[in-house]
């Protein structure tokens, strides 16, 4: 007798993606896990290009409006829309590496009930250009990177299985920043948090999951996931002056911060201004980070960290919104 396997959505928020979404939905695709299971929900945010004729016509995708047209807005219509008992947080610009993913992504989830996230290691297409490189490298941005390294712990004392995935129990307390890019929840623990008014950020609500207890997780160190997204440093400030704007500051009252707000969060945020603001500390960091992995991809890395400390007290000091945060955040005690 044969079991059927568990459904599987892909939640893909897009605007004027046509360039990019053949790549990502055909890695879809092309993954051997039975197709009948999977489902693509994209939603369109009004693309004004073939965006919606190649996710339906090419890759059989449900295409759904996003009215809103921010990309959280999008996974929280596509979210709601889903049918999948597990849910993938997708992007235009991400595809799956190999085609076996799924098969080893959901049979983690079969075989452990209480299993409520799979994320792994975001990599550079041998075609990125050099900066997303060293993006792979911190696999996020120079701040995220500075100041939250609970997963190097995480990993040292997890459970490694047999495709390689180690899985561990998240602490409310020592947080990971998991959000998009091939995120996977099950769905039933994850669309509680999606099902409110407003705003709803994809890293918010996986926390809010480990605070109500579904807290058990399998990362995959090898690579997981391409993300290609920036070509250049310019590329880079105009994604954070849009994330901090549009994400942050705009929807500051409805998003639930506690996350970020974790013991030693200020004194780590005060490291990082002189590490990033004074190059000798992050040059030099980057130098010795350099020889030993052997990658130049990390002379990158003193720029990016003054281009983005610079871009934020910029963002903070002229935005209104930006000093309420700002005073929130530093007027918030550690738990």
């Amino acid at each position: 007798m044969t079991t059927e396997r568990l459904r599987v959505s892909f939640l893909v928020p897009t605007l004027n993606a046509a360039e990019l979404l053949p790549r990502s939905l055909a890695s879809i695709r092309r993954q051997r896990y039975p197709q009948d299971q999977v489902e693509i929900v994209v939603a369109d945010g009004g693309s004004e290009d073939r965006t919606r004729a190649i996710a339906e016509t090419r890759f059989g995708a449900r295409v759904i409006a996003n009215p809103n047209r921010l990309a959280e807005y999008g996974v929280k219509e596509a979210m709601l829309a889903a049918a999948g008992e597990l849910v993938v947080i997708f992007a235009a610009d991400n595809e799956l590496v190999g085609e076996d993913w799924l098969d080893r992504v959901i049979a983690r989830f079969e075989s452990d009930e209480h299993l409520a996230a799979t994320y792994g290691r975001l990599v550079s297409g041998e075609e990125d250009p050099p900066l997303n490189k060293y993006v792979q490298l911190i696999q996020s941005d120079p701040l995220n990177w500075f100041l939250n390294r609970n997963l190097d712990g995480y990993l040292a004392a997890g459970s490694e299985g047999t495709d390689g995935g180690i899985a561990f129990d998240v602490n409310p307390h020592l947080p990971v920043i998991w959000g998009a890019n091939g995120l996977v929840l099950r769905a039933a623990w994850a669309r509680p948090h999606w099902e409110g008014e407003g705003y709803v950020a994809d890293v918010d609500a996986f926390h809010a999951m480990v605070r109500a207890g579904h807290n058990r997780v399998v990362y995959y160190p090898q690579a997981f996931c391409y993300h290609h997204q920036v070509a250049t440093l310019g590329d880079l400030r105009r994604k954070w002056l849009r994330n901090t704007r549009q994400h942050l500051f705009a929807q500051t009252s409805a998003r639930d911060l506690d996350w970020v707000a974790v013991p030693g969060f200020r004194l780590r945020a005060l490291m990082w201004l002189v590490y990033s603001m004074i190059p000798v500390f992050s040059a030099g960091d980057a130098v010795r980070r350099a020889m030993a992995t052997r990658s130049r991809y990390w002379l990158f890395h003193p720029a990016a960290s003054f281009l983005q400390t610079v871009t934020y007290a910029e963002a903070l000091v002229r935005d209104p919104a930006g000093r309420r945060l700002l005073r929130k955040l530093m007027s918030t005690r550690g738990r």
